[in-house]
């Protein structure tokens, strides 16, 4: 059976099939390469100027160099292989090695990473990453036993905004207020405790929702807000920062245990040096894209934070299997 037949990085894959025979460990077929010597692929879904994706980039690169080109990362984006949830399958069957997906999307293979979308979890994206760091080696060991997957690099994003045609400061001003929620039981019972109506709703159909009146609001970093063009039909942005869910570069366990000790070290080394990048890269894209939507007209405001904070006291014992790494990220000052 051929394996996949690839065009440089950033190209479009053309693949016989994504299919790898049986017993294949981390997507390599026998005597195909060493220990020394890997040829991986990592996928993303987004377009190759996202920020994930140019992270996802940066961390081949990265790789590349510090291995003395031993590993070969040839990176696809755009969705050329599917969906970030495809893209993880993908991984577990070893059809390729590294996918890029939101951090509680692991929640399907490793149910406690739904942690990532608790509300009001972190102070602000400083402590997110000062929390990543600290619980970094633990939970990924625990993901790596338990879905076969390897976290990485913590790919930062913005955090989420409330966009509506309101003012909102309290959870007493989300009152009535009709807010589309992905479809998870987490972010709707986060909606509830604050007030509004969660409306669960698949992102495609967001901006037409908003438009003709079935919701009045949604929540998403700026950047996606923006480039959605949610600010057509919502005048205000309320900086509620309620989650901070980053991307994560997950890789096969298998392949990762193919690797010698020296090349797992330089893997790290490359992970911890995306995120010190990337991470001073989003601050500054992210203060000058808040002041880009003041200047288009929209009605930026502060949110009493403590109030909503308080709305969802004891939520983590109504989804116990994330309370050990709730306690964890907030025992980090």
């Amino acid at each position: 059976m051929k394996d996949l037949i690839t065009t440089s990085r950033r190209g479009v894959l053309l693949a016989a099939g994504l299919g790898l025979a049986a017993g294949c460990l981390g997507g390599l077929l026998p005597g195909q390469a060493t220990a020394a010597e890997q040829n991986w692929i990592a996928a993303t879904a987004v377009p190759p100027s996202d920020f994930i994706a140019l992270a996802t980039d940066d961390f081949a690169e990265r790789v590349s160099r510090l291995t003395d080109g031993a590993i070969e990362i040839e990176t696809h984006h755009g969705g050329a292989l599917g969906g970030d949830r495809d893209l993880v399958e993908s991984v577990k069957q070893g059809s390729i090695q590294i996918a890029v997906p939101g951090q509680a999307l692991l929640a399907g293979w490793y149910k406690p990473a739904e942690v990532w979308t608790f509300p009001y979890l972190f102070k602000n994206t400083a402590h997110k990453n000062r929390v990543w760091d600290a619980i970094r080696e633990d939970y990924g060991a625990a993901v790596a036993e338990e879905a076969g997957l390897r976290p990485l690099v913590s790919v930062p994003r913005a955090p989420r905004q409330l966009s509506a045609n309101k003012v909102v400061r309290t959870p007493a001003d989300m009152e009535g207020l009709k807010i589309r929620v992905p479809e998870t039981p987490m972010w709707r019972r986060t909606f509830e405790l604050f007030g509004a109506s969660p409306t669960p709703m698949p992102f495609p159909e967001v901006y037409q929702a908003l438009k003709s009146g079935v919701i009045d609001g949604q929540d998403n970093p700026v950047p996606l807000t923006r480039n959605s063009g949610f600010f057509e039909v919502n005048t205000h942005l309320n900086l509620t920062e309620h989650m901070m869910q980053d991307n994560v570069i997950v890789l096969g366990e298998a392949a990762y245990q193919q690797l010698t000790a020296k090349q797992k070290a330089a893997v790290q080394q490359a992970a911890r040096e995306t995120e010190e990048k990337f991470r001073a890269q989003l601050d500054e894209t992210h203060a000058a894209l808040l002041q880009e939507v003041r200047d288009k007209g929209v009605v930026v405001s502060e949110v009493d934070k403590e109030a909503f904070r308080a709305a969802i006291a004891g939520l983590e014992e109504e989804f116990p299997h994330v309370q050990r790494w709730v306690e964890r990220a907030r025992a980090v000052d």
